[in-house]
């Protein structure tokens, strides 16, 4: 029979008897952990939901005053109770990116992987040299440090809702993001 133990954090009980050899080992940025299944749970993550005509206003206003690029806007969402990982969850980030009609986003990589859904708008993304065109509705992926780039064909805006797994690699503190020349 199964037998789930209850994730509590019980090291100072169990570990009276092991201190002092325990303390031999560690050091300011050594620690040790003598019964992993008694550490303490992680922080729960709570659900929720982000509001789109709020976000599309916020991105609208961004890209107006072009402080990184004009008419392109990216924002992403983050819990702090995620810590470090700020992500979404400990190991997902999420956000939206906005492309004013005929406008380009400066070609960069990163080494997260990205999938995109494109909530409003046609386009295409240049991925690693090779052009990949996208409409409303269309999902596609960009690849961990494939040098990549979105263009907005339309007379609308373009409007990108992206999944990364930036804080998986934020956790581990590999993140990179390399903008091109």
């Amino acid at each position: 029979m199964e037998h789930v133990l209850e994730r509590e954090d019980r090291q100072e009980e169990l570990t009276k008897e092991i201190k002092s050899i325990v303390k031999e080992i560690e050091n300011d940025d050594l620690k040790v952990v003598t019964f992993m299944e008694y550490t303490s749970p992680p922080k729960e993550i709570k659900p929720k939901v982000i509001k789109f005509n709020k976000a599309l206003e916020l991105l609208r206003l961004i890209a107006k005053q072009g402080k990184i690029q004009k008419g392109v806007a990216k924002i992403m969402f983050y819990s702090p109770s995620t810590e470090r990982s700020r992500g979404l969850t400990p190991t997902m980030m999420a956000g939206f990116q906005y492309i004013e009609p005929g406008v380009a986003t400066k070609p960069h990589s990163h080494n997260m992987a990205s999938i995109y859904l494109v909530v409003k708008g046609k386009g295409y993304s240049i991925i690693d040299g090779r052009k990949y065109y996208w409409e409303e509705g269309d999902i596609f992926v960009v690849p961990a440090n494939a040098v990549h780039s979105h263009v907005n064909t339309s007379n609308e805006e373009v409007v990108l809702f992206d999944v990364t797994d930036s804080g998986l690699l934020e956790n581990l503190g590999i993140l990179e993001f390399k903008e091109e020349d």
